[in-house]
Formats: structure tokens, C-alpha cells, sequence
């Protein structure tokens, strides 16, 4: 674990320094434009490092027995659009983003910080194995007490062989060798999903998409 992690951790850590470097000693030769490029591979990659600690916390609580489950109400629209906000700085407008919201009640007690884990992990997925220009589509809803979530995008597809070992730690598609990660996002997706009490579906076909729908009942136990 410790290999994949920190070979996983040298790639956004090179960006940072070599953009860093690059900003101190041409900056004054610069356009604001070029400059502007490599401020957002910084940020960029900061978000990435950001989501590696969480899914490598989130890991390290789950097998120490330490992983909580804290539902609190939670707007679920507001909620969701400010992930998508963070989300589409760090894609710098590379992929065309549709969400769209049919609730009922916008109101559910859920874990924010799992649900968190949850959307991030499967929407930064879209994202990543999506080609440029590609169409990625969010959509929640609720229904009998219920919060469907679900992503869609139109990328290169899970393998048929691999579908049933996506929620293992550190496994990865036989097709993604090219794409950075550590096959940690799926296994934390499916905890936050279990703790929630709730069921996950997984729809793919190579070359053109896959599409997530997650479905969390609402918890009755939350902090007034």
C-alpha cells in the first residue's frame, strides 16, 4: 500500500513543483494567460492530493473500526451543486456538465461527509476516464424516502471481467493502465454506501460509458 500511495502522491507533488518553479523564475516574461495555466495545474493538483488523503483516511477508518456514521439534514440540490462547483474549477471546463434535480423533498439526513466521498469519487471517475469535450450528466432525485443519485458519462468503459472487482481496494480496470489512481475511490464509494444502508447498480459497455445510480435511504437518526 504504502508503494502505490506515494508513486500515486509523485505525480500532483512534480506539478506543483515544476509549475511553481517555472512561475519564480518566467513569470515577468510571461502573459497572464500562461500564467494563469499553471496556477490552475497548482490547484489542480492540490484537489488531488486533497482527495487522496480523504479516500486513504477515509480507508484507514474503515479498517480500524473508526468510520462513523453521522446523518444530519442536508439540502440535497444545494449540496450537490456545490460539489459539482469545486469539481468543474479542477476540470477547467473540459467536459460539458449537465445536473439536473427532480426532489420532491430536498431535505434528507444523510452523512454529509460520506455522501461526500460518494459523489466526489464517482463524479472525479466521470470526469477522468471521459474524453475531452465528452458530455459527463449528474442527476438526483427522491422518491419513498429515498435519495437516487446517479452519474453518467460517455468514456472508455468497464470491462465485463472487471465489473464484479471495481469495489476492491486497489483494483483496477484492465483498461485504465494509462489513467493515474490507485483503485482506492470504488472500495470507499461502496463503505459509504453500506453505512448509509443503501445498494448501488453499476451499467458499462466498452467505448461507450458507464453509468452509476445510488439510492440512500433517508435515516431517521440524526442531530437536531
Amino acid at each position: 500500500m504504502l508503494t502505490i500511495t506515494s508513486h500515486e502522491f509523485r505525480t500532483p507533488l512534480a506539478t506543483i513543483h515544476s509549475s511553481a518553479e517555472l512561475l519564480e523564475y518566467y513569470r515577468h516574461l510571461w502573459s497572464e494567460e500562461r500564467q494563469q495555466i499553471h496556477l490552475r495545474r497548482i490547484q489542480t493538483s492540490v484537489m488531488h492530493i486533497t482527495q487522496l488523503l480523504n479516500d486513504l483516511l477515509v480507508l484507514s477508518q474503515d479498517e480500524t473500526g473508526k468510520l462513523d456514521f453521522n446523518p444530519t439534514p442536508i439540502n440535497l440540490v444545494e449540496f450537490c451543486r456545490d460539489l459539482l462547483e469545486e469539481l468543474q474549477q479542477s476540470d477547467r471546463s473540459q467536459h460539458a456538465i449537465v445536473f439536473s434535480s427532480e426532489c420532491p423533498c430536498t431535505s434528507a439526513n444523510l452523512d454529509a461527509k460520506l455522501l461526500r466521498q460518494i459523489l466526489s469519487n464517482l463524479f472525479s471517475n466521470c470526469l477522468k476516464y471521459s474524453p475531452i469535450g465528452s458530455t459527463v450528466r449528474f442527476s438526483v432525485t427522491t422518491a419513498n424516502e429515498q435519495a437516487i443519485f446517479q452519474t453518467q458519462d460517455s468514456g472508455i468503459g468497464i470491462p465485463p471481467s472487471d465489473i464484479e472487482h471495481i469495489f476492491e481496494p486497489f483494483h483496477r480496470a484492465s483498461n485504465t493502465a494509462n489513467i493515474p489512481g490507485m483503485g482506492l475511490g470504488m472500495s470507499i464509494v461502496k463503505q459509504a454506501v453500506d453505512l448509509h444502508g443503501g445498494e448501488m447498480t453499476v451499467e458499462s459497455a466498452i467505448g461507450t460509458g458507464t453509468t452509476f445510480t445510488v439510492i440512500l435511504p433517508f435515516s431517521i437518526n440524526f442531530h437536531v
